[in-house]
């Protein structure tokens, strides 16, 4: 009898990277904080997120891509991360 497991590479992740915020934030004349107060969040995290030093959960992308009346590709890109060597793809 064979028995199959399945192991999953640890190494790679998936990040959402908000490429396109900070061009469509200021192409429509909104500040972080305006911005920030429209998705009810705290003002901190939009530059953090503009910044690269967090990522908007699933939630917090939709929110913001309909208030932004934008696609997804327009703030957003998702991105494979091989955490050994850095190397990164876009999907």
């Amino acid at each position: 009898m064979t028995v199959s497991t399945r192991a999953y590479d640890t190494r790679v992740k998936v990040e959402v990277r908000a490429v396109g915020l900070k061009a469509t934030r200021k192409k429509r004349s909104l500040t972080q904080r305006k911005l920030a107060h429209a998705l009810g969040i705290s003002q901190n995290y939009i530059p953090a997120i503009e910044g690269g030093a967090r990522h908007a959960g699933p939630k917090l992308q939709e929110l913001m891509v309909e208030y932004l009346g934008c696609q997804f590709e327009d703030l957003f890109e998702v991105v494979v991360v091989d955490s050994e060597t850095g190397r990164t793809q876009v999907l």
